[in-house]
């Protein structure tokens, strides 16, 4: 298992104590998913904190066989629970494996050890909390905010390997424009 992505991220939100560092470690177990495998949210989230090691995952939503896509995430990246989206939003959500990828989890029934032992534990997730809202505000700022050509130049800028991962009508929807609009955006971009 590769620790040192790990740990390097939690750095980047707090500096651990020796012990939550071992603990996590003593924990934490590696799962694989392979590309494009799909599963229910709560099937991914049977502990409330993940780590992307490897791979691009997207989140989406279906209502009425209607799909609309949410975020993509990308590796070395931390997650935290989302149980009770479709409970809020009264949709069924997933994710799909863009590539074969690796997840660091551990058992759910460490959570509440994670809390009790180690102070600062509360306070990391908090902020992965807080991380999360933040990219979902950016998004939904973007969509209302911004053109179509905007939306794509930031995510051209951000993530652009999402292009050779998912089907372009799936990025469309996540700009949130027309299939053939970002078809024209993407062949002006290649011209450049």
């Amino acid at each position: 298992m590769e620790n040192e992505n790990y740990f390097k991220r939690i750095e980047f939100y707090l500096m651990p104590s020796h012990g939550l560092k071992c603990y996590l470690n003593y924990i934490k177990r590696e799962d694989k998913f392979e590309k494009k495998q799909t599963i229910k949210i709560d099937e991914l989230f049977c502990s409330s904190l993940l780590f992307i090691d490897k791979g691009t995952l997207r989140l989406y939503a279906v209502k009425e066989e209607e799909e609309t896509t949410i975020l993509f995430w990308q590796k070395n990246r931390f997650l935290t629970s989302l149980l009770m989206l479709e409970e809020y939003a009264e949709k069924e959500f997933y994710v799909e494996f863009l590539e074969d990828s690796t997840i660091i989890r551990y058992k759910e029934i460490h959570t509440s050890n994670l809390y009790k032992l180690f102070d600062e534990f509360g306070g990391f997730v908090n902020k992965l909390y807080q991380h999360q809202i933040a990219e979902l505000i950016l998004h939904a700022t973007s969509l209302a905010h911004l053109n179509s050509t905007a939306r794509f130049n930031n995510l051209m800028k951000s993530k652009p390997e999402l292009f050779n991962l998912c089907e372009l009508k799936i990025i469309a929807n996540y700009l949130g424009i027309h299939p053939k609009v970002l078809s024209r955006l993407r062949a002006k971009a290649v011209k450049r």
